[in-house]
């Protein structure tokens, strides 16, 4: 038997020629549309991937991120428990003992009738600082270190209890500690600028202060971070050079290592 090719077939069983090339154009179209619809799903299914691993990734940055933020309050909280217990042990952060009081004019046995009066009058002196006002002003000292202690970590009281002590003393005794601590405070609040210049008037102000040379390296310590690497260096070596014997400058050393390496 004899086979027609399909076109033919139609046009003998009376379907013209345009049908059939309009209903295969339909088909193709239609086919193509699927292909279309189908890549644009498997695109949408790729980006929802892609969606949920950066919800994922951004969730592990944020854990990440709050975990270091942890450590380092950690790390410093360890410092400044460290620094406070070199210093106990140095002496250095206990308020000195207070005076023993000196006798007063109602227990000074009376002149003797012989004592010839001064030629002139007695040069007027500055009010002596009495054993009372010692107490107090060591307490005060005291209340705003024990704000600083890791125990307590309430470093912003801590820095205003400070300041307040020295705008009450500068000349006291006991300033160069406060100025010192005052740094501190503002340190482990990461408060970098405040700190940075609270250490420069530990230096400037108080010299021979047994704080001078941990200020001066915690002045380097600050410029590092800050990528100030020549200031930084300058801060060390001046440490080596003003403060050989102290505990800074072993560590000012270790620090100029790490910056040569």
């Amino acid at each position: 038997m004899r086979r027609f090719p399909y076109p033919i077939l139609l046009c003998l069983l009376g379907l013209p020629a345009a049908t059939l090339a309009a209903e295969q154009s339909t088909q193709q179209r239609l086919e193509l549309l699927e292909r279309r619809v189908s890549r644009v799903t498997e695109l949408t299914l790729q980006l929802d991937e892609m969606r949920r691993e950066n919800r994922e990734l951004r969730g592990e940055i944020e854990n990440l991120g709050y975990e270091i933020e942890q450590l380092k309050r950690k790390q410093r909280d360890l410092y400044l428990d460290i620094d406070q217990r070199l210093g106990a042990m140095g002496g250095a952060t206990a308020p000195a003992a207070a005076p023993a009081p000196t006798p007063s004019a109602a227990t000074k046995p009376p002149p003797s009738p012989s004592a010839k009066a001064p030629a002139g009058p007695a040069p007027v002196s500055a009010p002596a600082v009495t054993s009372g006002d010692r107490t107090q002003i060591q307490a005060e000292y005291q209340a705003a270190y024990e704000l600083l202690s890791p125990q307590q970590k309430r470093y912003q009281e801590s820095a205003k209890a400070f300041a307040k002590f020295l705008e009450k003393y500068p000349n006291d005794e006991l300033a160069p500690n406060a100025q010192y601590w005052l740094g501190e405070a503002h340190y482990v609040s990461q408060q970098n600028a405040k700190a940075l210049a609270a250490f420069q008037l530990v230096v400037s102000r108080h010299p021979d202060s047994t704080k001078a040379p941990g200020a001066l390296f915690k002045i380097g310590r600050l410029q590092q971070a800050a990528g100030e690497t020549a200031a930084a260096r300058e801060a060390y070596e001046r440490v080596l050079k003003d403060y050989p014997n102290s505990s800074a400058a072993s560590l000012s050393r270790q620090r100029l290592k790490q910056l040569d390496n």
